[in-house]
């Protein structure tokens, strides 16, 4: 009779054990195209040094087919902050770019500044793009803009070193571009901020000297095929006067380049408190950019 028992107990007891570790149901996977958030990383470093970090804005519904705008501060190349332009990042992310918003090595008192903060912007831009598989954008193509002394940046690399020709287009926001003539007129720049960030002063005019400063400036850079140029400047502006943008349009006029100039009334070096001036340059660069893929 024992033996009866354990015969009918022992087989229910093990099927009742094998019912319960027997795993939960789950969901099905979701099916269809993966939905992209908009999402911003901060802080990306792209080189060993401190200053070399970035932030990337990431639209909503990106596809690989979204375009990166890379963004340079201001600051007189020996100051400033990529937190100046979140405005722009978060504004041009809304227009369905994506947005690299870098930081770069400030001018310092020896070495070639000029090439240092160029080869920062290059390795920005080279990290950036190779991160399109992971987040979801376009590596194969960029647009560039910056304000100030990011504008300046901004034209010389899209001027100089755009031998694979993956920037498509390039804005300037108050950028200089002619430092050789900046010299003459602007002491308060010339003397504490230009003669450093070049590594060598002006006066006495003498040969290398006038080809220093001629070389990093993108009024004498620009040749005939040079990406598409976007300049904004205020009417007003007595830090980066705006025959600065003025003569750049008139000279890329002359070499047959796709160009647009914009210039606000009434408006000092930046105009990032006001409102409408601000959603207009966001609409003209999107509209600039997206008019040259």
């Amino acid at each position: 009779m024992r033996k009866a028992l354990l015969h009918v107990f022992y087989p229910g007891l093990f099927s009742l054990f094998m019912i319960s570790c027997q795993p939960e149901p789950v969901d099905p996977p979701p099916t269809g195209p993966v939905v992209l958030r908009d999402t911003t990383i901060s802080n990306i470093s792209y080189g060993p040094d401190p200053a070399q970090k970035l932030d990337l804005g990431l639209p909503a519904n990106r596809t690989s087919t979204t375009v990166l705008v890379v963004v340079v501060h201001g600051g007189g190349w020996v100051m400033g902050d990529k937190g100046e332009l979140s405005w722009m990042l978060n504004g041009l992310k809304a227009r369905g770019f994506a947005v690299a918003n870098i930081n770069y090595r400030l001018s310092l008192a020896t070495g070639d500044n000029y090439k240092m903060q160029l080869d920062d912007v290059d390795s920005a831009v080279h990290y950036t793009l190779r991160l399109a598989g992971v987040h979801t954008f376009n590596g194969q193509k960029l647009y560039i803009t910056g304000h100030s002394a990011g504008g300046h940046l901004s034209l010389c690399y899209a001027y100089t070193r755009n031998s694979n020709g993956k920037i498509k287009a390039v804005g300037s926001l108050a950028g200089p571009t002619d430092l050789y003539s900046m010299a003459y007129y602007n002491f308060n720049i010339y003397n504490p901020v230009l003669q450093p960030f070049l590594g060598v002063p002006l006066f006495p005019a003498n040969a290398t000297a006038t080809q220093r400063y001629q070389d990093c400036s993108p009024f004498y850079q620009a040749h005939a095929t040079v990406p598409p140029t976007l300049l904004f400047h205020g009417e007003q502006d007595i830090v980066v006067t705006p025959d600065q943008s003025a003569s750049l349009y008139a000279r890329l006029g002359i070499l047959g380049v796709e160009r647009s100039r914009i210039t606000f009334p009434l408006t000092f070096h930046d105009w990032w408190t006001d409102g409408p001036k601000v959603t207009q340059t966001l609409d003209e660069l999107k509209n600039w950019f997206n008019g040259h893929p």
